[in-house]
């Protein structure tokens, strides 16, 4: 853990009907090809985004990837954040109004994206929408403490309210291929899953899930070992020297074979988005490629178009559990199991993770 690095490459309402339709106005709308835009609009999903996040991904529905062929269903359409003048800085990314009130934004929005940074706050922003029965997407992590997380879940059960919350990893081709791969060559034995960027609770999610989604879950503990970053400010624009750091999975026995290690490594260490899967008859690196966000982009489309859930509400717990179990390893200098987590057990916050991305908008703004 000694090795580091310095890195810079790592980063009408409805129109009102027409009152009296003339001959020549429905000759105009045949003439053009294109229906007017009340109807075009129609079926159009209005997003409300809560908060200033580290992605954006309602924004994408403005510009979808050039891989996406149909028709997007759905559009940005109201933004709020609690702290005075962010949630104008976010109007550039395709927003119509920006709502004082956040439980006026959930009624007035068709489904609800919660990106707001400060974790702590997931639970009470994403209750309205739950109760209301509305698709949330939560950007991750998942939320603070192990009790927020389960309370979550189960609002959205009780209130048959779709609940997606992932990292982009999660929906790439190869995922699919690695579970062919295990078949094939397995049992698994080990994993190495990589991610280039640092920070602790926005990435080590990313590794965590990546390769929960693809070799499955059970894990049993967590082991944390070497650099502790929260401040982005340090790594992204002081380009500070940054060392590199990992969560140590171990998972139960599986068909009375040998306990899966994972090794879910952040920072110093060569390649991109990868994971080297070591099987009982051969190890082969499955790299995440071009067009990450395209994938996710098309996982939240249809979450939000057709309450399309990706991912078991059990394998977000699981995995949140063992983001936290992690961060207990860090404090107390010992494997932790997720089966010993209370609902007070949480991540770690700092105020330099919204404060840098604040800093961030309003250069861009500039």
């Amino acid at each position: 853990m000694e090795r580091r690095y310095s890195e810079e490459r790592i980063m009408e309402s409805r129109r009102s009907f027409i009152r009296k339709t003339t001959l020549t106005g429905i000759t105009g709308i045949l003439a053009a090809r294109k229906a007017p835009v009340y109807a075009q609009d129609m079926g159009v999903l209005k997003i409300g985004q809560l908060g200033l996040g580290s992605h954006g991904f309602a924004g994408n529905f403005t510009n979808p990837p050039e891989s996406f062929k149909r028709k997007v269903k759905c559009k940005p359409y109201a933004v709020w954040d609690d702290e005075e003048g962010v949630a104008e800085l976010m109007m550039g990314m395709g927003f119509e109004k920006n709502i004082k009130d956040p439980v006026k934004l959930v009624k007035e929005s068709d489904v609800v994206h919660v990106e707001h940074a400060d974790y702590r706050k997931v639970l009470e922003l994403a209750q309205p929408a739950l109760e209301m029965g509305k698709p949330v997407f939560i950007n991750r992590p998942f939320a603070a403490t192990i009790a927020d997380s389960e309370e979550i879940v189960r609002l959205a059960r009780e209130y048959d309210a779709p609940l997606m919350s992932a990292s982009s990893l999660e929906f790439q081709p190869e995922v699919a291929e690695m579970r062919q791969f295990a078949i094939e060559k397995g049992p698994v034995r080990a994993y190495e899953a990589y991610c280039c960027e640092p920070h602790f609770t926005w990435h080590f999610p990313h590794v965590i899930n990546y390769a929960h989604a693809a070799l499955g879950g059970g894990i049993e503990s967590a082991y944390f070992a070497g650099d502790y970053v929260m401040d982005l400010g340090k790594w992204i624009d002081e380009k500070k020297p940054l060392g590199s750091s990992v969560c140590l999975l171990t998972y139960k026995s599986r068909d009375g074979q040998p306990p899966i290690v994972g090794m879910n490594h952040l920072g110093a260490h060569p390649g991109g988005y990868h994971i080297d899967v070591y099987a009982m008859d051969e190890n082969r690196v499955f790299s995440a490629g071009k067009g990450l966000f395209d994938y996710m982009f098309v996982a939240l489309h249809d979450f939000y178009a057709f309450r399309t859930v990706p991912r078991p509400y059990e394998a977000i717990l699981e995995q949140h559990r063992a983001l936290v179990a992690t961060n207990i390893s860090r404090l107390t200098g010992r494997a932790v199991r997720l089966d010993s987590l209370g609902g007070d057990d949480s991540l770690p916050y700092s105020e330099a993770i919204r404060s840098w991305l604040i800093r961030y908008h309003m250069r861009r703004k500039e």
